[in-house]
């Protein structure tokens, strides 16, 4: 759902591997450059009104979690969600998403953070924030995508 406009903040030092060693600052600086590059299609793509971006964004069995609880399944699933979304708001929804911790075990990692989203609907202004967890997994190809993405809006 999310994900992100990187805000320089470095990632959490004590992160661990599977061995319970450091996790080099190599790879951490790496997973965070892709994944600010993931969090800014995910940006993008809200301001163009594209949800085929957003989903392309996910593995195939990749799960977003709304925020009625309702679990959406594989870039189709998500992209048909994501339109309706997309299409309820006005083009142009200025989208911010802020990369707050990032944890790395291998090649998965966990991601949390802290979203707006500022649209018209129905011709009023309307603004979402929230906080959100997302999971990544480093693809074969060494490229990385969503397993999981989750977001909790702020009452």
């Amino acid at each position: 759902m999310l994900l992100l406009i990187a805000t320089g903040l470095p990632v959490a030092a004590d992160q661990e591997n599977k061995n319970d060693s450091p996790v080099p600052t190599a790879a951490l600086t790496e997973v965070r450059e892709a994944i600010d590059r993931g969090n800014a299609q995910w940006v993008d793509a809200w301001d163009k009104g594209d949800a085929s971006r957003i989903a392309a964004l996910f593995v195939p069995d990749g799960v977003l979690l709304g925020r009625n609880g309702k679990v959406f399944k594989g870039p189709k699933q998500i992209f048909e969600r994501q339109k309706t979304v997309v299409e309820s708001a006005s083009k142009g929804v200025k989208t911010t998403v802020t990369t707050v911790d990032l944890w790395l075990d291998g090649d998965t990692a966990y991601e949390t953070g802290k979203y707006s989203y500022e649209y018209q609907e129905n011709g009023q202004p309307v603004t979402e924030q929230g906080r959100y967890v997302t999971i990544w997994k480093r693809q074969t190809d060494g490229s990385w995508k969503i397993i999981s993405d989750m977001g909790v809006p702020e009452n």
